[in-house]
């Protein structure tokens, strides 16, 4: 995955400065990877992810300080030159990742990740296989939809490097919908997230022709330097969220890439360990496949 080297240089500074956790420590440090599809601007980003620190330091008495980022590098350095998280957001794959350095998930997005594979209404393909041919456009390696979109493609018997007409690597989702508006394409394959937009703005002009498999999607991690008291405490707040009126504002204020979520339920270390490897996978057929450009 891209950021795996990266994140575990990260979580092993962590390692090297953590000492245990206690529930009169400091404030909780709570890191955030936003995601490439959420705002640029950082005063909002910081404003959509308030209301979940606020909610998580008022039901856990401490205090949150929040560190937003979509940049891991950004991330990477604050933790080497600051110290280390107690708490950690992040999606399938950083997650992943993260289980290794000494992170455990807690608690999940009750919003699924994956990936939707979209042709025009009146396109004759039944099947991803029926792709044979044609001209596809994809959503990027470096993003956790586009390694889903080549695991389809494999386990439909296709090749991206020799069985299709053309490949498009979209940086952008929206830049793939308008290829498929304009006929660039015959399919594309993106998110749920993108796919409600199209059909929104163009109802009934497009459909779903198959989806990838699903993987959990954001996490809520803890350090496992925590304390047990602090573990518990926190996992019972995190994994409550979606029960409490504030807890289900704070999860409805928070847009792009994270949003979605209504409800938290427990997550596990081995479901992350395993998206994070089927995404490894994902990547590497996309890698060898398709040059990046």
């Amino acid at each position: 995955m891209p950021v795996s080297g990266a994140f575990h240089r990260l979580v092993a500074a962590a390692a090297l400065v953590s000492l245990p956790f206690t529930a009169s420590a400091a404030d909780y440090r709570f890191g955030v990877f936003a995601g490439s599809a959420s705002k640029d601007n950082q005063a909002e980003l910081r404003a959509e992810f308030k209301p979940l620190a606020d909610y998580i330091a008022q039901k856990t008495g401490n205090g949150v300080r929040l560190e937003i980022s979509q940049s891991f590098r950004n991330m990477e350095n604050r933790l080497n030159n600051e110290g280390h998280f107690a708490l950690l957001l992040a999606p399938a794959q950083i997650t992943a990742d993260a289980v290794d350095g000494g992170f455990v998930p807690v608690a999940k997005w009750n919003k699924p990740l994956f990936g939707m594979f979209v042709v025009a209404a009146d396109a004759p393909y039944k099947t991803i296989t029926a792709l044979r041919g044609a001209h596809v456009g994809l959503a990027s390696r470096d993003t956790a939809i586009g390694p889903l979109c080549m695991d389809a493609l494999g386990k439909a018997g296709l090749r991206a490097d020799r069985e299709f007409a053309s490949v498009y690597e979209g940086k952008f989702m929206d830049v793939l919908t308008k290829e498929l508006r304009a006929g660039s394409r015959d399919a594309i394959c993106i998110s749920p997230i993108a796919w409600k937009t199209l059909n929104q703005e163009a109802p009934g002009q497009f459909r779903v022709l198959a989806e990838t498999a699903r993987i959990p999607g954001f996490a809520l991690s803890i350090n496992s330097t925590l304390d047990e008291a602090d573990k518990k405490k926190l996992t019972a707040v995190l994994t409550g969220i979606g029960g409490a009126a504030e807890g289900r504002a704070a999860l409805a204020a928070i847009t792009g890439s994270a949003s979605g979520a209504t409800e938290t339920p427990p997550a596990t270390s081995d479901e992350y360990v395993t998206a994070g490897k089927l995404l490894a996978q994902g990547k590497q057929r996309y890698d060898q496949q398709i040059r990046k450009r």
